[in-house]
């Protein structure tokens, strides 16, 4: 083959038969190398550099395979075999390796399905390409090795239905969500900081989790808003039942805190957020970057309203503008002095709305009016705001507040008229928020106010405004049924931040997992210790593994153990003491039975709360398996073309056409 492909194309490069295993074989274990130290809750971080000088801390998988950079295909480098190793995968050649990239690839498409496994694909992969090596060497064909592989796999799959534990996905215990959740979140944060997002991730899966037309439950994710805040500390990260806003009201008259009533100068106690103020008729409080109003517009006592109805609207409140920006253009001085006899009418007509305000005979009443700096009522009266107005005067009770929230512009005329009435009220809201308060709060959007009506509104149970430099937030909280969620993420930097961020993105796929699967594994290893004792044991013995194909049993049930191996060494254990004392373990008690990376024993990982995801588990096999049979049917790599997968190359002319 390689002859004839040196006739075709006399400079091609190629890899023979007897040397493309060892160039997988080297590829998978190499970027396993690179990989595994970062497994399990014991597992160390890596430090990614960009090449403006970047800087991130992970040691999620999925990460460091999208960022790090692996070797260039069919290079000179490429066959060498001391060059094929963890440090030219880690990234120090910028030359891209194609086993390297193909197992990469198939780690992240493990990630996008499932959320999480993806460091397990690539050491299980590897693993399996190097049991393969040593039965290829002796002679052994790589076909009948990867039919073991796959009745290997088929089994293994049955013994993980049989591993798993059902549970009740319409009614599911708190604390084994928890579990689960705390299981995903400690392989990649500290343990204090993964205890206290715990509840938070469970709290927001089952917030926006629904039930289908079927009667199976749906979990859409995208429905949590994950917000980051450089402020404080990790551990000041929560649950927001509601949304938070990345901006703030245009007045400064409204109201910046809306809770429950009470009475007039009584005293506001520490609320959720640790705010503590005292309304008093003409302060206004701010104690750590948390606004708590006691007064009202322009000194006015009033006492703090109950947060109530909230309208989202797509209507433009801003009246005419005094200034058109547009040209106009004429041929003759007849038009002419039409455009000028009309422009005279329009202004004429704005004057006499404005008139009876400042002209009115009655001093009192002027100065009354002045006073209030309602000078333009008259002309307010044609606008859209008195709608809005009088739509609060209609659907509130007393002591109920009212919330604007608007997509498009709010002028200051319109903004001071709300502010009198006690509406809070904000402009160019983003698309994305306008959404989710639909959901959130519930209501529906109004795009024409001659649709109000009050099914249009939402309700909430507390809003308030956070500044934070010059940066403001709002806080709609305390929503009764809401169909989204916020959780707010907090850190002393940008690196602390991504790291809570990629753990939280893992727990809330696990915890969302286990309701849709309504199964759970017991983790620490402990699946992948019986799957390979039921494989040597009782599989090689049944008719379906006759012959040669057992070989490929043995192969693979060897790999499985690569998983509680790396999690041993990880965790600072002599790895074959703590796979032996587990496999004695199980012989002796009959269960599934895994590790305990404090003390180095098995344990009932099930009892100690630590689970694995079912679904990431089925598709590790899977995928692995798949990936670790192609590689090995490799016989040839050589060079293609630059337009490869591009199409057909173009045909050469025909001379004699």
């Amino acid at each position: 083959m390689a002859a004839a492909a040196k006739l075709v194309n006399p400079n091609a490069e190629i890899v023979a038969k007897s040397q493309s295993l060892l160039v997988n074989v080297s590829a998978g274990r190499g970027l396993a190398s690179v990989l595994k130290s970062n497994l399990g809750p014991r597992g160390t971080l890596k430090m990614l550099v960009g090449g403006a000088g970047q800087i991130k801390l992970t040691k999620d998988g999925a990460v460091l395979l999208k960022e790090m950079q692996i070797m260039r295909p069919t290079a000179p480098q490429f066959f060498d075999q001391e060059r094929v190793g963890a440090h030219t995968l880690a990234g120090r050649s910028l030359r891209r390796h194609p086993t390297a990239t193909m197992i990469a690839r198939t780690a992240t498409a493990q990630d996008e399905i499932t959320g999480d496994g993806t460091t397990s694909v690539v050491l299980l992969t590897g693993e399996l390409l190097k049991c393969a090596e040593r039965y290829v060497g002796e002679g052994m064909h790589p076909r009948v090795i990867a039919e073991g592989y796959d009745l290997a796999r088929d089994k293994a799959l049955e013994i993980l239905d049989a591993c798993a534990v059902g549970v009740d996905a319409k009614n599911p215990p708190r604390e084994l969500l928890q579990s689960v959740a705390r299981t995903a979140l400690r392989t990649k944060l500290q343990p204090k900081i993964a205890d206290l997002m715990t509840g938070a991730v469970v709290d927001a899966v089952l917030t926006v989790r629904d039930e289908d037309d079927e009667g199976s439950l749906a979990v859409d994710l995208h429905m949590v808003e994950v917000m980051t805040m450089e402020h404080k500390l990790g551990a000041d990260s929560r649950f927001v039942r509601g949304l938070v806003l990345d901006h703030a009201s245009r007045h400064p008259d409204m109201p910046k805190r809306l809770t429950n009533c009470r009475r007039r100068g009584a005293e506001i106690g520490p609320d959720r957020d640790g705010v503590a103020s005292m309304a008093s008729p003409w302060s206004r409080v701010f104690v750590r970057n948390v606004f708590a109003i006691a007064s009202g517009p322009r000194g006015r006592t009033t006492a703090p309203r109950r947060a109530g109805h909230v309208l989202t609207c797509n209507v433009s409140l801003e009246y005419e503008k005094s200034e058109v920006a547009s040209g106009f253009y004429y041929s003759n001085a007849e038009q002419r002095e039409r455009l000028i006899e009309s422009e005279r009418k329009f202004t004429d007509d704005k004057v006499k709305q404005v008139r009876p305000a400042a002209s009115c005979p009655s001093r009192r009443w002027r100065r009354r009016r002045r006073d209030d700096g309602d000078v333009f009522a008259a002309a307010a009266e044609s606008g859209r705001a008195p709608q809005v107005i009088e739509f609060k005067r209609r659907v509130c009770k007393e002591g109920e507040s009212f919330v604007v929230i608007n997509q498009k512009g709010i002028d200051p005329l319109s903004l001071d008229m709300l502010a009198k009435e006690g509406i809070w009220a904000c402009r160019r809201a983003k698309r994305r928020n306008m959404e989710r308060i639909a959901l959130a709060c519930g209501g529906s959007a109004v795009n024409c106010l001659d649709d109000l009506e009050p099914d249009c509104l939402g309700h909430t149970g507390l809003l308030y405004e956070v500044n934070l430099g010059e940066e403001n937030y709002t806080f709609i909280d305390e929503v009764k049924n809401p169909k989204s969620c916020t959780l707010l993420l907090k850190g002393p930097n940008k690196h602390t931040i991504d790291q809570i961020k990629d753990a939280v993105r893992d727990g809330l796929r696990a915890v969302a997992g286990v309701l849709e699967d309504g199964k759970v594994v017991p983790g620490g290893g402990a699946f992948e210790v019986a799957a390979a004792a039921e494989l040597v044991d009782t599989f090689t013995k049944t008719e379906a593994a006759r012959g040669k194909k057992k070989f490929g049993i043995h192969a693979y049930a060897d790999a499985l153990l690569v998983v509680p191996k790396v999690l041993a060494e990880n965790a600072g254990l002599d790895v074959q003491e703590a796979i032996v004392n587990v496999q004695d373990a199980r012989i002796k008690t009959g269960g599934c039975l895994g590790l305990d990376l404090a003390t180095g024993e098995a344990t009932d990982t099930a009892a100690l709360g630590v689970w694995d995801n079912y679904r990431v588990k089925k598709q590790y096999l899977h995928l692995s398996t798949v990936l670790a049979t192609q590689l090995l049917l490799v016989d040839e790599v050589m060079k293609a073309g630059r337009t490869m997968g591009k199409g057909p190359a173009a045909a050469p002319d025909d001379e004699y056409a």
